[in-house]
């Protein structure tokens, strides 16, 4: 029998090459499966934040109960804020009035800020507050134009304003990063 040593080189180059390929199939399994691993993750860290980010609803109702049981009537209001409503709500006696409604509109912004840098899964918190931002937001439009208005700055609520309006359109809210 005539051994040949290129022949056994060439035989081992061959099942190299093959193992290589088999390996690399393998990697590639495995880094599609990290990334879906992580892509998981990152669903469930902005549904947990969704959930956890806004004061939980028996919170949020104190807020409105508050706010309710004014002249404001958040919870039993079904129209914008009159202009008298605006105004009436800058006298002096209604002072601490109006810290708690800009607090609660804070709190929507940065909710609706965090939605806008993709924090928040978007899907999670339409279904859970988009009745709730849209209803307080288009009653208290005339007090956020006034306050835009009076401090010379159009992005006031901006974010609030975004997530209404593209939830009103059933347009993905445009992502800020």
């Amino acid at each position: 029998m005539n051994f040949e040593w290129t022949a056994l080189w060439q035989f081992f180059s061959g099942v190299g090459g093959l193992c290589g390929v088999v390996v690399a199939f393998v990697a590639l399994g495995q880094l599609k499966e990290m990334k879906r691993s992580l892509d998981d993750a990152r669903r469930w860290n902005k549904l947990n934040s969704a959930f956890s980010y806004l004061p939980k609803s028996h919170e949020f109702i104190e807020i409105e109960k508050e706010l309710n049981n004014s002249f404001l009537n958040i919870i039993d209001r079904t129209s914008p804020l009159t202009e008298a409503e605006v105004s009436k709500l800058f006298d002096d006696e209604h002072r601490e009035l109006r810290v708690k409604l800009k607090s609660y509109l804070n709190l929507l912004e940065s909710f609706c800020t965090a939605i806008e840098m993709g924090a928040v899964d978007e899907d999670a918190a339409r279904e859970m507050y988009s009745h709730k931002f849209k209803r307080h937001y288009c009653e208290l439009l005339p007090y956020i134009k006034h306050m835009r208005a009076t401090l010379n700055e159009s992005r006031i609520f901006s974010s609030l304003e975004t997530v209404v309006d593209s939830w009103d359109r059933k347009q993905p809210v445009p992502k800020k990063y």
